[in-house]
């Protein structure tokens, strides 16, 4: 996945959670900040850490991703989206 392509997906996923934040590329990566102000980054992992596909940075933390799900799973928490009630989306068909 290309910086810009991570970049698309994370705002697309802010957006989908409301959570008022903008991210950029940054090197091969994409820079943000969290609702609390918190700088994060997510960058991807070098060879020699597989099955790790991308760390997601905070200060005085850095997660492991292994998966695009497991990515946006951790992101989701970092930005505090969903917290107290639990917000998911649902996919239905109209009904008729």
């Amino acid at each position: 996945m290309t910086p810009p392509e991570l970049r698309d997906l994370v705002a697309d996923s802010l957006a989908l959670w409301e959570v008022p934040a903008r991210p950029k590329v940054a090197g091969a990566g994409v820079a943000l900040s969290a609702p609390d102000g918190a700088p994060l980054s997510i960058r991807p992992a070098d060879a020699a850490d597989l099955p790790i596909r991308w760390w997601l940075e905070r200060p005085g933390q850095r997660r492991p991703c292994t998966s695009v799900l497991g990515l946006l799973r951790t992101l989701r928490n970092a930005v505090g989206a969903g917290e107290g009630e639990a917000r998911r989306l649902r996919v239905a068909r109209p009904e008729p």
